[in-house]
């Protein structure tokens, strides 16, 4: 039976501009002792100024689905994920999740340069929540689907950029947990190892597993997402199939590349 994985309820998300009100006495005391004659008043850097990067967003997406967070850079998608995997907390409204998370914000944090491939999987591992035993089972499965089975008592330092992903997401991908969340990093490899990204993603959801997936790929948001949204300045403005959020999208791009340099949208 399905159930409501992810629930965002008027959510909202902001960021005070410059400096804090609440900074700590040994700062207050850092401003004396450098101007010690200033004239007591409001701080300009203390401004009550806030910048929304989320405002009154709400959603629901299901057990096993897989739904495309599609939007330009600065439209909120990220904070979302954040917000979702309780990196941070919302300003306003609130979330509700039911089930284990696994934020694959940024694939790879974690791993070391003069380990080899072998131990990071297990350095990494852990670090992603999961225990020994349960790495050591499936330390198998995450080499064959990396591709670097020659490679992998190798310093990883020595691997290019591509391998090092591959092997990050291949470590992150065999978590068990209920809810991914996935920032992009369906751009690492060559397509056929995309490819094998979008069936592991495919065989999660297949599985009751439930799916996030921030991307700015066409081809990743129609190919493997039931659903999509789109976020333009903070705000949740369409929800629907990915091919018709993707033209909404295309429109909106199009719309600000043809508009006069310093317009205001």
């Amino acid at each position: 039976m399905s159930y409501t994985a992810i629930s965002v309820q008027e959510v909202g998300k902001s960021f005070a501009f410059g400096y804090d009100k609440t900074r700590g006495a040994r700062q207050a005391l850092e401003q004396a002792l450098r101007t010690p004659f200033r004239k007591a008043g409001p701080d300009p850097m203390s401004s009550s100024e806030r910048f929304w990067a989320l405002r009154d967003v709400s959603f629901e997406v299901a057990a096993g689905e897989i739904v495309g967070i599609v939007g330009h850079n600065g439209a909120g998608k990220s904070v979302l994920l954040k917000l979702i995997s309780q990196v941070t907390s919302p300003t306003l409204g609130r979330i509700e999740i039911r089930g284990r998370v696994a934020p694959l914000l940024e694939v790879g944090t974690g791993f070391h340069p003069d380990l080899t491939g072998r131990e990071n999987i297990y350095l990494n591992g852990v670090i992603l929540g999961m225990r020994r035993e349960e790495v050591h089972r499936r330390v198998d499965e995450i080499v064959a689907f990396a591709s670097i089975g020659p490679f992998l008592d190798m310093p990883i330092k020595r691997y290019s950029s591509g391998m090092r992903m591959r092997l990050a997401f291949a470590v992150a991908a065999h978590l068990d947990r209920d809810i991914f969340l996935l920032d992009e990093v369906l751009a690492v490899g060559d397509r056929d190892f995309q490819d094998k990204c979008l069936g592991r993603l495919r065989a999660l959801a297949a599985d009751g597993r439930t799916v996030l997936l921030v991307s700015h790929g066409d081809y990743h948001i129609e190919s493997l997402c039931s659903r999509a949204v789109l976020f333009d300045h903070g705000q949740l403005v369409a929800a629907g199939r990915p091919a018709e959020i993707n033209k909404i999208y295309e429109t909106m791009r199009n719309k600000a590349a043809d508009a006069p340099e310093g317009e205001s949208r």
